[in-house]
């Protein structure tokens, strides 16, 4: 069997899967398809003649290709996999219902718990990360204090307060505190009446050390730098993001410029170029991998172990790892390896957006970049302007921007359905920005890798280099105003899992037909394929009476089924204080009635806009206001022309 842990943990997925979503055991019907399997087997065909006629759709002929990659093998592996994976969500799951059970009937809750996470300042409260034993099993919860009251990483407390279990989804398709936390391994929260200090920094381990240099790093960076630059150059080399600007922040997101504020393999990438040009000639090739390896193990533990970062870091240290021992790494294997290392520890991380593009970019690379790089290579530059062919240096130049164009549109081809389902935006000036990026973004990374090192060791050496840091941060802030541009950000609605599968599949087939059609020497899977279309091309045009009055046929059915009046739906919104009320008329005219407000929270922009996007409707045709109190038309305002989007144009209001 060729890579058995890349087919693991496709079963390792799929069980995942259905106890989230599902919630039931597969174990019965895993063990129901083997029994099946078995009985098959020992089954003796009497009819083995062949029908030799040929047939254009016949399941017995084109399943024989599914046996070169599915057989006996592969199937027990994704059925075994399938069924701990599948199990093991179960169980946590039963876990999670019975600690919010247990804790809800509590008035009051005692417990001794040890800080493990950093403090987060919110308007009215502190909150940090403990944890706790409870029936001497290890628990996490965040807690709310106080803001008077300060605690450290490592603290050992004592405290009383009352338990708030995590709100689960209240609106369609709406954001799932539950689920959240479960990706961090928290079983809710509690606020704290009441706080004791029983040993200060009692616990000393290696995620304490780290997270001290960390801190140690922050502090400095912050010393020498002003705010803005300060805060951009924390969240590229750290992903600490806590202190960035809002505007900032959207900036970056509208140019398609938010992954450098996420660490990702692109970071791991240029810490082992960075590594390799200091110390290769000083160390050799074995020595600098090997101290690569160790820098990407510590990276990835003052990161915080992010799932992207930890996607990125495994995968680094296993291309690491084959060159010091002469092997070819096979991408497939460590992807898997670094995936099934990640589910392992908590299976709900299944659930990370950033996980998931991190994982699926990597496959866009792996599976378009060829073909896509081959397509671009084959056009050629007409040099109408000089008598002379194009100069080597700008040949390779023209080259390496057919490259990076190739893995931007690879990615985005891979990225695409999964940004639209959970951040309903799509960007134009994608490739833009990221050949802008390609070109400058590596020197300031490494650069500023460098200044973090040298702002822990010495804060007065690190000055020294502020103004190149400075200069880099501004011109990533300057490419970020590609996101002010016009339809810099397009409101899309959210596709349902059926297109979501059809654009798969489409892009799939183009990509095997251009395969097909490129091999210079097709092999006889190939030639089949071909010989399939020339088939299906010749009764097309011996048919083309029939397929035309069929297509006619068809617009006419879709046409009258819009034409007729469907049901009236009535949606009650949760915005919180207020009310709500969107509303599909029998001939497709939305209304929405009051739009809910609040002081502290933009429900227009986190709540209604994304509710109506999940619903699948990009406009608003009136919006009717009850009243004039803030908490019914406070957020109208998200639907004003002004409004970047400019996707509620069209809106009348009553």
């Amino acid at each position: 069997m060729k890579r058995p842990i890349f087919v693991a943990i496709i079963g390792y997925i799929l069980g995942i899967i259905v106890g989230l979503y599902l919630h039931i055991s597969i174990v019965p019907f895993c063990i129901i398809l083997i029994a099946m399997y078995m009985i098959h087997k020992n089954i003796n065909y009497t009819n083995n003649q062949r029908n030799n006629k040929l047939k254009m759709f016949s399941i017995k002929r084109y399943f024989r290709y599914l046996k070169i990659f599915i057989n006996a093998k592969v199937i027990a592996l994704v059925l075994i996999s399938a069924m701990v994976s599948n199990t093991i969500v179960l169980l946590q799951n039963q876990r999670y219902k019975k600690i919010y059970n247990e804790l809800s009937e509590k008035e009051n809750i005692t417990m001794v718990g040890k800080v493990i996470g950093n403090k987060e300042e919110k308007q009215y409260y502190n909150k940090y990360k403990i944890e706790t034993k409870l029936q001497n099993q290890k628990y996490r919860f965040y807690i709310m204090t106080d803001k008077k009251i300060q605690l450290n990483y490592g603290d050992k407390i004592k405290l009383n307060g009352e338990y708030q279990e995590p709100e689960i989804q209240r609106n369609y398709k709406g954001f799932n505190y539950s689920e959240y936390l479960k990706q961090l391994k928290i079983y809710g929260t509690i606020k704290c009446s009441k706080i004791e200090m029983i040993n200060q920094k009692a616990d000393i381990n290696i995620f304490k050390f780290t997270n001290e240099i960390s801190n140690k790093m922050i502090q400095n960076t912050k010393k020498v730098l002003d705010e803005e630059t300060s805060s951009i150059l924390l969240g590229l080399i750290l992903g600490y993001k806590t202190d960035i600007d809002g505007n900032t922040q959207e900036n970056f997101r509208n140019a398609s410029m938010a992954h450098l504020l996420a660490v990702s393999g692109m970071h791991i990438t240029y810490v082992i170029l960075g590594i390799n040009i200091i110390l290769r000639k000083a160390l050799g090739k074995r020595k600098t991998y090997i101290f690569s390896i160790f820098v990407l193990i510590f990276y990835m533990f003052i990161t915080n172990f992010s799932p992207s970062v930890t996607r990125a870091g495994i995968m680094g240290i296993m291309l690491l790892f084959s060159k010091i021992i002469y092997r070819k790494n096979d991408i497939f294997t460590s992807m898997s390896i670094s995936l099934f290392s990640i589910l392992i520890y908590n299976p709900f991380l299944i659930l990370n957006i950033g996980l998931q593009l991190s994982y699926i970019g990597v496959v866009g690379i792996v599976v378009f970049n060829k073909e896509i790089i081959k397509y671009l290579k084959n056009i050629k530059i007409k040099n109408k302007f000089y008598k002379y062919k194009i100069k080597p240096r700008i040949q390779k130049s023209l080259d390496a921007i057919k490259e990076i164009i190739s893995i931007s549109l690879s990615v985005q081809l891979a990225i695409m359905p999964i940004l639209l389902s959970n951040l309903n935006t799509f960007n134009p000036y994608f490739l833009i920005s990221n050949l802008i990026l390609s070109i400058v973004v590596g020197p300031i990374v490494i650069t500023g890798f460098l200044f973090i090192i040298l702002a822990l060791i010495n804060v007065n050496i690190a000055s020294l280099f502020s103004k190149i840091i400075t200069l880099g941060i501004k011109i990533l802030i300057y490419i970020s105003n590609l996101g002010k541009m016009p339809f810099s950000k397009i409101y899309v609605p959210t596709p349902s899992l059926f297109l979501i599968i059809l654009y798969y599949l489409t892009i799939g087939t183009i990509l095997y037909m251009c395969k097909v059609y490129s091999a210079k020497k097709p092999n006889i899977t190939q030639i089949r394929v071909r010989n399939l279309i020339a088939i299906i091309k010749m009764k097309i045009r011996n048919n083309r009476q029939k397929i035309r009055k069929i297509f006619v046929i068809i617009i006419l059915a879709i046409i009258a089924i819009n034409l007729i009046p469907q049901s009236l739906k009535i949606y009650f919104i949760d915005v919180g204080q207020g009310d709500a009320t969107f509303i599909v008329t029998p001939h497709n005219k939305t209304i929405l009635i009051d739009g809910g407000g609040s002081k502290d929270f933009d429900v227009g922009k986190n709540t209604l806009l994304p509710y109506l996007l999940d619903r699948g409707y990009s406009s608003i045709d009136y919006l009717i206001p009850s009243h004039f109190d803030n908490d019914h038309i406070g957020r109208f305002a998200i639907f004003d022309a002004r409004n970047k989007s400019k996707k509620y144009h069209n809106r009348k209001t009553i």
